[in-house]
């Protein structure tokens, strides 16, 4: 338990000292690298670390055998970073990855004269720069490494995915709706009363809610969805995979999931906090800024425990 303490002192040390070498926000508009290392190390909300039960191994020598415990622990790391934008990204070091930015493409009018946007949000998901802190901080009894161990790695950029632009064979997907109250038998981002925000399927690019700010949630959470699985109809590279035999890893990216992946905003607005989408559209006010573009920290909830031999089972509190 003092070597729990003292990592959790240097936790707290590593983030002061983060706090006063970058600058406190967004230069000119924008977010550099450091900025983003800065705004994972300082959320310790969005870290979130909690004891959950007890691990049982066997460990055998020559001449014996004996029952080993150990604790199990569980909080969340930030694995990726999602950029979400019409024009171009709020991440200063990756703004010439992607050459191809088109922006919203038409305004149309309703029944009621109201303007309705039909605007496309590329996106890219690349991994958290923050990644070798958190995994040399598994490398500790009391916490759990990332499945991701190549910080700054490129796991999707819309601009080379076809489908991204021409959803293709996901057209013929059920139309399953971000944004009503959860249905088992669809996948709904929960919303209120009858409101929604867009369709899940097809995964693309193209959205025509009134908000901006949603439209540029909705992609990144369709494609947050695609990387976070294997073997789906895109151009991408899986942020999937396996840790140590100690290690249970977060599940997909889900509609109505709420507890192993949740988006902390960091631009417009750095947030302290982290959420899934979905919700009244109000969570649009305050975020829809001319400059239609928008980058999240995806943290995703990891399970562990110390192996000591071989592993028997757990009892969780």
């Amino acid at each position: 338990m003092k070597k729990f303490t003292l990592l959790l002192l240097l936790l707290t040390c590593s983030a002061s000292a983060v706090s006063q070498s970058v600058p406190t926000g967004p230069k000119h508009g924008s977010l550099e690298t450091e900025d983003i290392i800065k705004a994972a190390i300082d959320c310790i909300d969005c870290f979130d670390w909690e004891v959950l039960g007890i691990c049982f191994w066997l460990k055998c020598t020559l001449f014996s055998c004996d029952i080993e415990e150990s604790v199990r622990v569980g909080h969340y790391i930030p694995d990726l970073v999602v950029a979400s934008y019409t024009y171009q990204t709020e991440w200063d070091e990756i703004k010439d990855w992607n050459d191809t930015p088109s922006g919203a493409i038409s305004q149309t009018e309703d029944a009621d004269n109201q303007e309705t946007p039909l605007d496309f949000k590329h996106v890219e998901i690349i991994s958290h720069p923050a990644l070798p802190f958190y995994n040399a901080l598994g490398d500790e009894e009391y916490f759990c490494q990332s499945m991701l161990s190549i910080p700054m790695l490129p796991h999707f950029e819309s601009s080379l995915d076809p489908s991204w632009n021409d959803p293709g064979i996901e057209q013929i997907f059920p139309q399953s709706i971000l944004g009503i109250p959860k249905i088992e038998t669809s996948a709904w981002l929960p919303g209120i009363g009858q409101g929604y925000w867009a369709p899940l399927y097809p995964r693309c690019g193209w959205g025509a809610h009134p908000y901006d700010p949603i439209n540029a949630a909705v992609a990144a959470h369709r494609a947050s969805e695609i990387v976070t699985r294997n073997a789906q109809p895109h151009i991408y590279l899986p942020a999937t995979g396996s840790c140590e035999n100690r290690c249970w890893p977060p599940d997909p990216v889900t509609v109505n999931e709420s507890h192993d992946n949740r988006f902390q905003m960091l631009a417009p607005s750095l947030e302290n906090s982290t959420r899934i989408f979905g919700g009244s559209a109000t969570w649009a006010n305050g975020k829809n800024k001319t400059r239609e573009s928008y980058l999240w920290a995806l943290w995703r909830y990891y399970a562990c425990c110390e192996a000591k031999g071989a592993y028997i089972g757990k009892i969780d509190f």
